[in-house]
């Protein structure tokens, strides 16, 4: 049973990330209850690893540090839970003002599984500080490497669920990454230079 259920998960990040000509089938034939279940897990351990990236690639460590990953880990739940809202809504929007068909719960669900990315977050912050890639670059540096891999993947996806030309499904990601690039940044800095006190 567990085995099964493995293996319908790696299908399934496997047809979102790498063959989105698969994705609505294998959506579909997910439950609500299962896809439901999938998600939580993603949005748990994206924004876990991203907050212990983001913590791994600014030392020094000092006793702050365990207090910094939760609320870096807090931030990036609260932003990872809401991105995907705005993305499906834009993007839908944008596809019907085009003349294509509603999907927006098919490509929310789309979205909310592309987060999966993040979940290597804490890897790459730990390899990029071995680098002496630390600091503000190493922020940039990590966020613009994984928000560009989630952009490629939003690309390729918007063409194949709402039958779109690769140009307006560039554009519309193009706008929608303008639009939320500096949120999980900007929600990082915020919660750590107010809870900051709190942890010394």
């Amino acid at each position: 049973m567990l085995k099964e259920l493995f293996f319908r998960f790696i299908d399934l990040l496997d047809a979102v990330l790498f063959e989105p000509f698969r994705a609505e089938n294998v959506i579909s034939s997910w439950g609500t209850n299962p896809l439901r279940s999938v998600w939580i897990f993603i949005l748990f351990f994206s924004a876990l690893s991203a907050g212990a990236g983001y913590v791994f690639i600014s030392p020094p460590f000092t006793n702050r540090s365990l207090g910094q990953l939760i609320t870096a880990a807090v931030a990036h739940l609260l932003f990872f839970l809401l991105l995907p809202y705005a993305i499906a809504f834009i993007t839908d929007g944008y596809a019907q003002s085009k003349g294509r068909k509603g999907n927006a719960n098919l490509f929310l669900h789309f979205v909310r599984f592309s987060l999966s990315l993040f979940i290597t977050t804490a890897a790459w912050g730990i390899l990029l500080s071995q680098f002496g890639w630390k600091g503000g670059f190493g922020i940039v540096t990590l966020y613009t490497i994984h928000y560009g891999f989630f952009m490629a993947v939003m690309v390729r996806g918007t063409s194949y669920i709402y039958d779109l030309k690769f140009r307006d499904s560039l554009f519309i990601n193009l706008t929608t990454f303008v639009i939320t690039f500096f949120l999980p940044l900007s929600m990082y800095f915020a919660i750590i230079s107010s809870f900051s006190p709190a942890f010394q």
